[in-house]
């Protein structure tokens, strides 16, 4: 009897790394929430960059750097335990409190066979980019960014919104200058903006809703199948919120590209085979194989999807060349 990916993965011995960039609060632990919820707890760990922070935030605020500026980040005792993580082997790794900015541990840290890092600077050193197995970059439009952050900090963080815009405008010379420009080495880039459908109005509580655009490396070999459905019998009689899905080829850096974009909301159905795809690679336990009750699909819920299928077409890769 054939193996299931999870069970190949949980007896390969090695940990595979995707790491996932971006500035604060552009939804770097959404995404990763949602990954590891469709593959499972059980199969993925997750851990942020920012316990690697050199200095604490009062030093930072004494020296007058940002933790986007590299120098406030321990960047090769990252690269160092990732390549130790890689090998299944135990850290000792050092953790940053957020609800006083100070540096505590070191705590002992084992991997599940996938682990996500979430941060600034996964992709800064080429040391790091050797011990990441999957990029992927989340780039939310300046407006969608803003507010994201101000909620996250005013209400899971306890920040003044005073505090919280005078931050945002201090560190956008050095996003720009140190983040921003680490786009160009992740396999995939999720921008995300606001949606551009107007909502209906016949709609009673309208949901918070994006234009999402995937932006992936073309693949050199042709991925196994999988089907996206569009049953034009089914949509009209089941489509009772608005969306769009467009596709292209473009340029992007240099590398060529190809280009998903989802506005609004998708019916469950439309995707039912892509799922059953990713439910046979990874086995009839894992939670993508058991989403009842989830009728539609975000366009943010769909990129996951798509980003999971991606990343499991590139662990079944490295699994092959074992």
């Amino acid at each position: 009897m054939t193996s299931s990916l999870s069970e190949r993965l949980q007896s390969s011995g090695r940990v595979f790394v995707v790491a996932v960039a971006g500035d604060s609060g552009s939804g770097k632990t959404t995404l990763s929430r949602g990954i590891r919820r469709l593959l499972g707890e059980d199969l993925i760990s997750t851990f942020s960059m920012d316990d690697y922070h050199s200095l604490d935030r009062e030093e930072r605020r004494a020296r007058g750097i940002t933790p986007l500026n590299p120098a406030a980040n321990r960047l090769d005792l990252l690269a160092e335990h990732l390549c130790v993580l890689r090998r299944g082997e135990m850290i000792d790794k050092p953790v940053y409190d957020h609800s006083d900015g100070t540096i505590k541990g070191p705590i002992p840290f084992r991997s599940a066979p996938v682990l996500i890092i979430e941060g600034l600077h996964p992709f800064y050193t080429q040391k790091l980019r050797r011990a990441i197995d999957f990029g992927i970059f989340v780039d939310p439009s300046r407006a969608v960014k803003r507010r994201w952050k101000i909620k996250r900090d005013c209400v899971d963080r306890n920040y003044e919104r005073e505090a919280v815009m005078a931050e945002i405008l201090e560190r956008e010379p050095d996003y720009k200058l140190y983040v921003d420009v680490q786009k160009i080495y992740a396999e995939a880039v999720v921008k995300i903006e606001e949606s551009r459908l107007l909502p209906s109005p016949v709609a009673e509580n309208p949901p918070e809703r994006y234009s999402v655009r995937l932006i992936q490396k073309v693949l050199e070999a042709s991925p196994s199948e999988a089907e996206l459905k569009i049953d034009l019998s089914a949509l009209f009689r089941l489509a009772e919120r608005e969306f769009s899905f467009a596709f292209q080829r473009d340029d992007y850096y240099g590398k060529r590209v190809s280009v998903v974009t989802i506005d609004g909301e998708l019916h469950r159905s439309m995707i039912e085979g892509l799922e059953k795809k990713l439910c046979a690679l990874m086995g009839s336990e894992a939670p993508i194989c058991d989403r009842i009750g989830e009728e539609h699909v975000s366009g943010t819920g769909m990129v996951q999807v798509l980003l999971c299928w991606r990343l499991l077409e590139k662990l079944e890769g490295h699994l092959s060349s074992l």
